[in-house]
């Protein structure tokens, strides 16, 4: 009876203190990983939302100018940081409101301090619409490169720059557009 009883005992055996510390200890440091984790994640969200809708617009962005540039008659305006194209907008009038036909317009892009610009005007410059700010957040203010040269340019390449962020890769756009409607000078 004696050895029934303590083969019963050896079966209901559970953990001994030691173990039960050490697996409290264990699971404490896995539920402390995962809550840190979290945490920096959550903290990190708003700065990756920013730098995401940053991207994003630039994006419309490029392809709003590679867009002007295919139907651009001509580039009156060539530099690293300000490109000037005569070109079609949908707008009743040069900076006016949008309107359903297109009618040729002078738009300038003005890059500094790490952001974009946008004027319309009437094709020779005059009657210059407000500017509206495009894009932020650039590293570089050269976004501009032409070819064959700046002074006729038959192709216009665009970079938008974005700096890296807390260690982060930097973020680089580029594209271009040759002017498909050119005047003969």
């Amino acid at each position: 009876m004696l050895a029934r009883r303590r083969a019963l005992v050896a079966q209901e055996r559970g953990f001994t203190l030691v173990e039960l510390l050490v697996a409290t200890v264990l699971g404490l440091i896995v539920i402390g990983g995962a809550v840190t984790v979290f945490t920096v994640s959550m903290n990190n969200q708003p700065r990756i939302n920013s730098q995401s809708a940053a991207i994003q617009q630039a994006r419309v962005v490029m392809e709003r100018m590679t867009r002007e540039l295919r139907q651009g008659s001509s580039v009156p305006t060539a530099t690293a940081n300000q490109l000037a194209i005569v070109t079609y907008v949908d707008s009743a009038t040069c900076g006016g409101a949008h309107a359903t036909t297109a009618r040729q317009c002078r738009v300038t892009y003005t890059c500094t301090s790490g952001a974009c610009t946008r004027t319309e005007a009437n094709p020779d410059g005059s009657s210059t619409g407000s500017a509206v700010q495009v894009v932020s957040g650039l590293s570089s203010s050269n976004v501009f490169t032409y070819s064959p040269s700046s002074s006729a340019p038959t192709y216009v390449g665009v970079t938008l720059s974005f700096p890296a962020i807390s260690g982060h890769h930097a973020i680089t756009l580029s594209d271009g557009a040759a002017t498909r409607n050119p005047t003969s000078p």
